[in-house]
């Protein structure tokens, strides 16, 4: 079970020059930005969390009060478990965590500014740095799993209202390679393979295309899940059809975006068939899956 302690309390404990250590378990950054007067920093996020407070004291009967950003993060109690690996005893989560304790208007040690974890998209037209962008694949059966990448070539991002609306994304057929074969004579034939007819058949196709048609926010969404619902035209060989996919889109630290999207096609939808079991009898070591998986990684400026 863990302890807790209100701000109040803890406002007292201070002002009775009580002997006891708090800890802000937040990412240096933000302990750096505002924390709690007298708070030392062990970031529970971190591998050597328990090493940093080993640090702050090794003595297991030290009295300890950790904090977090708020009621709504799960840090301080993290942290208060891992630390009752080690034989602390007099182990306190406050309630609240710094959001509440600064609300309340106790006081705190503001070493630089706020920082904004949400920081707005900027409108305008976003191009779509190549150099720093990719396409990943993956084609499986029952037997073995291939997986590789796919240049993009060029495409944009267009952000009103700080939303993004629309955008396209062209990728390089020709550029399509394998990550899984080390072997260079098989490699070379399965990119060779991939490259003809009987998949993406480059010679008459050297590009595909996405053209993104409508782009929702998903109510809700937390960091680290995908936060928009796109839907758009995906032009693949001769074959144009619409489809639907979560991402996640955010700003980046230079006023640019990065955008990611995991989802699953049907390659028979787009003229894709060799090996398809819905098309083809008898295909033994030779049939594929039809599914395939890719996952896009998209840098904006």
């Amino acid at each position: 079970m863990i302890n807790t302690i209100s701000c109040k309390e803890l406002y007292q404990w201070i002002t009775e020059e009580r002997d006891f250590i708090i800890i802000d378990t937040l990412p240096p950054e933000f302990y750096q930005s505002r924390h709690i007067a007298g708070a030392r920093n062990a970031c529970v996020y971190e591998m050597t969390f328990l090493e940093q407070v080993r640090q702050i004291t090794s003595d297991v009967n030290s009295c300890i009060v950790l904090y977090d950003s708020s009621n709504r993060s799960q840090g301080a109690e993290s942290a208060a478990n891992k630390i009752s690996t080690i034989d602390f005893k007099q182990v306190f989560v406050l309630s609240g965590g710094i959001e509440e304790w600064e609300g309340s208007g106790y006081p705190v040690n503001v070493v630089g500014p706020e920082i904004e974890e949400e920081p707005a998209l900027s409108d305008g037209s976003h191009p779509i740095d190549c150099l720093q962008s990719r396409l990943e694949w993956s084609g499986r059966n029952i037997f073995k799993k291939h997986f590789g990448t796919i240049a993009i070539s060029g495409g944009e991002i267009i952000v009103k209202d700080g939303e993004v609306t629309t955008g396209s994304i062209t990728l390089d057929m020709h550029s399509i390679n394998n990550c899984d074969l080390q072997d260079q004579e098989e490699n070379s034939l399965l990119i060779r393979h991939l490259k003809s007819e009987d998949f993406f058949d480059v010679e008459h196709f050297p590009t595909a295309n996405f053209v993104l048609l409508e782009c929702g926010v998903l109510v809700g969404a937390t960091p680290g899940s995908p936060n928009y619902f796109i839907k758009g035209k995906l032009t693949l060989k001769d074959v144009t059809k619409e489809i639907s996919i979560p991402a996640n889109i955010v700003p980046d630290e230079n006023g640019g975006i990065r955008a990611q999207a995991c989802f699953d096609i049907d390659r028979t939808e787009w003229n894709i068939t060799y090996g398809s079991g819905k098309l083809f009898e008898k295909l033994g070591m030779h049939l594929v899956n039809d599914t395939i998986a890719l996952e896009l990684f998209i840098t904006a400026a």
